[in-house]
């Protein structure tokens, strides 16, 4: 991979963390999974080899970068989940509701 290759890798990394944390901010969490695919395949392809040297306090930035978005988008996902368990569980209560006062 040519320096170019590399800085504009790094570049996507970045543009991708923010990325997906906008989308998680917005509860968009069907294209979130499908950008984190992306972004698994890029970071795989920027840790295979050792970066230029000249570019690797570049990486660093950017997945340090990536790490802080990503505890931010994971307090975001566990936000999700626990509403989520929240309605399914008054989903529970109300068909048990409704069974009770149809059997009574």
């Amino acid at each position: 991979m040519t320096p170019a290759e590399w800085e504009q890798r790094i570049n996507r990394l970045r543009s991708l963390s923010a990325e997906l944390l906008g989308l998680a901010q917005a509860g968009q969490w069907d294209a979130v999974t499908e950008r984190e695919v992306q972004r698994r395949v890029l970071l795989e392809e920027l840790f295979q080899t050792a970066p230029p040297a000249d570019l690797a306090p570049q990486l660093e930035a950017a997945a340090r970068a990536t790490l802080d978005s990503d505890a931010r988008l994971l307090e975001l996902a566990q936000t999700e989940r626990d509403q989520l368990s929240e309605h399914l569980k008054s989903l529970g209560q109300g068909r048990r509701a409704m069974h009770a006062y149809q059997n009574f």
